[in-house]
């Protein structure tokens, strides 16, 4: 059989691929409506490609509930396929671009970072920034003041929750998933099996996060539970240091954790449920958004938060 032939053949057996996409971005957002914003579609148009798909497949894909959706038994491991093969067609994108194009671009970025996301997530993953535009520099600063009040001093920020306001168009980077996380040493005394055993332990907070527990432990159904102890933290940052030293379990957000739980110095005891704080949310400032440093920077940003949702969520 030619290539051509099997090509063909193999494509026979492949579902809508435009759908897929349509299907990944939903299944990462956990919304419709949020998928069809990042998509630049109408929220029709998202929910017709996963009819598309549940037909061509047979099964549902998502589980409608009151505040978003859920991928099905069958929609999850269609996800953990999807995002393979995307992962793997990104990598071989990479491997064709021409460096001389991103070489080309210099000028200076300004980011403005949620101190914790800057520490966490952002510097992190800065040497791959670097080493695509080595003739950008990059000047990051942290606050947790809202933007709008930073005045011009930003080009680029990174908040919890939109901060629309005249000058400043905000995007949603990625979602804020959260569930408990500590030490493995911490449950070598304490195990936990389910949402009650989490009474024998230490509870971490910091003070961005003060609602967090309770948010959770309402969709755990134990809104009522209290831990052994609770001890906070003025930041994020310190609080999963805390979980990290075996001081007790932190309720994390997902995105800020994945070294640690690459390299097993954090665990997630439960899996679930998983509770969704505010997005973390891209403000670009408009007067410098046509900048080509800034816009290299701003799809540079993009691409690693759709790396870190596939990461997040497997």
């Amino acid at each position: 059989m030619s290539t051509l032939k099997r090509v063909a053949v193999a494509n026979e057996k492949l579902p809508p691929l435009n759908a897929l996409r349509y299907f990944e971005a939903v299944a990462r957002l956990g919304s419709f409506a949020a998928a069809a914003n990042e998509l630049h579609v109408t929220h029709w148009a998202v929910g017709k490609q996963i009819r598309l798909l549940e037909d061509w497949f047979g099964v549902p894909l998502f589980e409608r509930r009151a505040r978003g959706v859920v991928p099905t038994d069958e929609g999850t491991t269609l996800l953990g396929d999807v995002n393979g093969a995307f992962a793997r067609l990104g990598t071989s994108v990479g491997r064709l671009r021409r460096e001389s194009v991103t070489r080309r671009i210099r000028g200076v970025v300004r980011v403005n970072a949620l101190a914790s996301f800057a520490l966490c997530w952002l510097i992190p993953r800065m040497a791959d920034f670097q080493a695509l535009y080595p003739d950008i520099d990059v000047r990051l600063s942290t606050t947790s003041r809202r933007l709008r009040y930073v005045s011009d001093a930003f080009d680029i920020g990174v908040r919890s929750g939109l901060d629309d306001a005249a000058g400043l168009k905000s995007s949603i980077l990625m979602p804020d998933l959260r569930l408990p996380v500590c030490s493995p040493k911490a449950l070598i005394s304490h195990p936990v099996g389910t949402v009650a055993d989490l009474r024998n332990h230490t509870w971490l907070h910091s003070a961005s996060t003060r609602t967090a527990w309770s948010e959770w432990l309402r969709e755990a159904g134990e809104a009522a539970m209290q831990g052994a102890r609770h001890l906070h933290f003025d930041h994020v940052f310190l609080q999963l240091a805390a979980a990290t030293e075996g001081l007790g379990v932190s309720l994390a957000s997902l995105p800020l954790i994945e070294r640690e739980i690459a390299t097993g110095r954090l665990v997630c005891p439960l899996p679930g449920p998983v509770w969704r704080g505010p997005d973390y949310t891209m403000i670009v400032n408009v007067d410098r958004a046509d900048d080509e440093a800034v816009k290299a920077f701003r799809k540079w940003m993009v691409t690693a938060a759709r790396v870190s949702c596939r990461s997040s969520t497997k």
